[in-house]
């Protein structure tokens, strides 16, 4: 063989791995950042859900049965997509508690909001004790 093809051929091979690894590793960044979107989503709509049902409580308006079905549609979405972890803290609160009435199920949900942070970003370095005073103010322990 000539050695101007064989120097052409391995350039054309070197090329052509390239690209490949480069759609390969392309296409998995695309997956995992689709992936972490739509936990995203998930987490959010669950967290405005229960906002919402919250809020209205605290204005004494009525818990609409629509509002308890979308409560229920963002709980299983996260349940379906959401890290192991996260699904561990929302079967505690709601196995526990089931509603924001004491500082022990303020805790208790300032640990999904915790695992939230943890499952989207890799880590929380935000203390528990700040989180749920974020979401709730100073609660008093009588």
């Amino acid at each position: 063989m000539d050695v101007k093809f064989v120097v052409a051929l391995i350039g054309l091979t070197g090329v052509l791995i390239s690209a490949l690894v480069q759609f390969y590793l392309g296409r998995r960044a695309d997956l995992s950042k689709k992936n972490i979107e739509v936990r995203t989503e998930a987490y959010l709509d669950l967290m405005n859900s229960i906002s919402e049902i919250a809020s209205s409580s605290k204005y004494n308006e009525a818990r609409s049965l629509e509002q308890l079905q979308k409560l229920n549609q963002a709980k299983t979405r996260v349940i379906l997509i959401g890290s192991n972890e996260v699904v561990e803290t929302i079967n505690n609160f709601w196995s526990e508690f089931g509603s924001l009435n004491s500082a022990e199920a303020f805790s208790s949900f300032s640990l999904i909001v915790s695992a939230m942070r943890k499952d989207l970003s890799g880590e929380n370095s935000l203390s528990l004790k700040l989180i749920s005073e974020a979401l709730f103010g100073k609660q008093t322990k009588a």
